[in-house]
């Protein structure tokens, strides 16, 4: 079985000293010092199911003891902890126990008209980061907010089907990346990830360089930023 390649480092450890997911991991005990990455879910035969890790390799779940009432959704995004183990699975590049699953929030593209530019809001945020794995836009964002458990911000990457074209880019989709706060009050810095699936743009992509992402930032304004698809090494 291959050594476990850590996967964007720095990024990951910025997440595990958040106090959201700090939270959830002291809902269970490891001496092991488990390992992290981020994957996607494939459920095999309605039941069954490993993790597509954004590596490019494949994660089987061979000890799911700690994480029995795991919910299963095909194509949800998560931060997967783990120890690995040393039976070797045939057809996996890794076999491994999964100490605790971290769902990241998981949406579809959204073809916006007009009207509803109001409810998707237009509120500032950053993009840290991005990059694409498997048929996913990854964001890694900063926002500020006021820290209440009653406030709620949405997220959301459309497709402006009142867009001018005028910031378009040859040979890439423009998309923007929008936060509606609803009116929640700027008091502090936080940050996330969230994963948006690119099948309903799939019919758009052939020929294309990448992806051309609008964003209101908070400290910038308005402006553009693009990502590149990854292309067939041969």
């Amino acid at each position: 079985m291959k050594k476990f390649r850590t996967i964007l480092a720095a990024f990951l450890l910025l997440f595990i000293t958040t106090p959201v997911l700090q939270s959830c991991l002291d809902d269970w005990d490891d001496d092991e010092h488990p390992l992290l990455a981020i994957g996607t879910v494939r459920i095999i035969d309605g039941k069954d199911y490993y993790f597509a890790l954004d590596e490019g390799t494949k994660m089987f779940p061979g000890d799911t003891a700690q994480v029995d009432n795991y919910t299963l959704v095909e194509g949800q995004r998560a931060f997967v902890y783990f120890n690995l183990l040393d039976e070797e699975v045939t057809g996996y590049d890794y076999n491994a126990k999964i100490n605790h699953v971290e769902n990241i929030l998981t949406k579809d593209i959204y073809f916006m008209p007009a009207e509803k530019a109001d409810s998707i809001g237009d509120d500032r945020i950053n993009i840290n980061n991005m990059w694409i794995t498997d048929n996913y836009l990854n964001i890694q964002y900063q926002l500020y907010h006021s820290n209440s458990n009653d406030k709620k911000h949405m997220l959301n990457l459309i497709v402006n089907e009142a867009s001018d074209g005028k910031n378009d880019k040859e040979g890439y989709i423009t998309l923007e990346f929008r936060q509606n706060a609803y009116g929640d009050e700027p008091l502090m810095p936080g940050q996330g990830l969230v994963s948006f699936k690119l099948d309903k743009i799939a019919d758009r992509i052939p020929g294309k360089t990448g992806l051309n992402i609008r964003v209101k930032s908070l400290h910038d304004g308005e402006y553009y930023k693009t990502i590149d698809f990854k292309t067939d090494e041969n």
